[in-house]
């Protein structure tokens, strides 16, 4: 079987709903503080993709005579440009280049790293090592549920910027049993190798991450959780989403394999994105997984509004899923095993 899981901002809400079901003497066997607390670090990291709308508003009312699709790429031609200050600053005067940055910092810049930042602050927090402890063998039930079914690849794609489920699929002693395409480049960075990307687990970050990194018009990835300057992360007007993947060469490749993964998939399964927002999903489902030998699953608490989403896209039977159901972690990993 070949499958592709893609998820959204409704699997934290779902990691929320399993720590409330928890009962108060587990929680306090694992001495984590109380489950408010827990679930309040969870709702903070879920939410904070919102901040991106504010900073879009802000910036439209202090450019009022661009349009929303110039001022879509001025913000990333933005980034590009910080991306390549390292190298501009060998051959430009230092004065204009402070000038450069100090009139682009005070409306744009900053306030990307502030969100990317609040991100690297919970990663830091005690959210993220609580979530490990509360569900301590996820990561290693999916992995034994994939190798025991013999599954030929099973590839998850995150709109999220987070790292809830990629702390989630970590295992013993190994680590990290997903990969994500990146190896060693130097003490700081990883690179995307394609000898990395050739495996039959796979997690992509196909909206980028705070962990991502813009130099010289490349993207990386940060190691050891470090402070980031410029990161990447697909915010803001849908329809000009796969055209900022596109110039991205990390979640270009992202995109491509989700393409062709999408080609021959057997199951595909939708759960806590409302798809509402993701026009070049939807065209690639149309283009290559709207056939009949194609499983298709939508999960969230209403999964109705996801069909109506993809009714136009996909014409064979939508199978809806109620995540209500899914009280914990064994219920999911349940459906996992029957999907496969």
């Amino acid at each position: 079987m070949k499958t592709i899981l893609i998820t959204g901002n409704g699997f934290n809400y779902m990691i929320n709903e399993w720590i409330n079901n928890l009962s108060n003497e587990k929680i306090s066997e694992l001495d984590l503080g109380s489950k408010d607390e827990i679930k309040q670090e969870i709702r903070e990291i879920t939410i904070l993709w919102q901040k991106f709308n504010d900073i879009f508003t802000e910036i439209k009312k202090n450019l009022p005579q661009l349009s929303e699709e110039e001022l879509i790429r001025l913000i990333y031609s933005v980034i590009e440009l910080f991306s390549n200050l390292p190298g501009l600053e060998k051959i430009f005067d230092p004065e204009k280049i402070e000038d450069l940055k100090n009139l682009f910092d005070s409306f744009l810049l900053d306030k990307i790293r502030e969100i990317a930042e609040e991100f690297r602050n919970h990663h830091e927090s005690t959210g993220y090592k609580n979530l490990k402890k509360i569900f301590p063998s996820f990561g290693k039930k999916f992995n034994n549920l994939i190798d025991s079914k013999h599954t030929e690849f099973f590839n998850i794609f995150t709109t999220n910027y987070d790292g809830l489920l990629d702390t989630l699929l970590t295992g013993d002693p190994r680590g990290f049993i997903f990969h994500d395409g990146f190896s060693h480049l130097n003490e700081n960075l990883l690179t995307i190798s394609e000898e990395n990307i050739n495996f039959d687990k796979l997690i992509c970050h196909i909206h980028g991450s705070y962990l991502y990194k813009r130099e010289f018009g490349y993207t990386y990835k940060l190691k050891n959780n470090l402070i980031n300057s410029e990161p990447i992360m697909v915010f803001n007007n849908p329809d000009f989403k796969e055209q900022i993947i596109n110039r991205d060469n990390v979640l270009a490749r992202y995109y491509h394999i989700l393409l062709e993964s999408l080609k021959v998939a057997d199951n595909l399964i939708i759960l806590g994105n409302s798809m509402k927002n993701e026009p070049h999903l939807k065209k690639i489902i149309s283009k290559y997984a709207n056939r009949s030998n194609l499983n298709l699953y939508v999960c969230s608490t209403n999964p109705q509004k996801i069909a109506d989403e993809l009714t136009k896209y996909y014409s064979h039977e939508i199978n809806l899923v109620d995540t209500k159901a899914f009280i914990n972690e064994d219920e999911f990993l349940s459906f996992i095993e029957r999907v496969i």
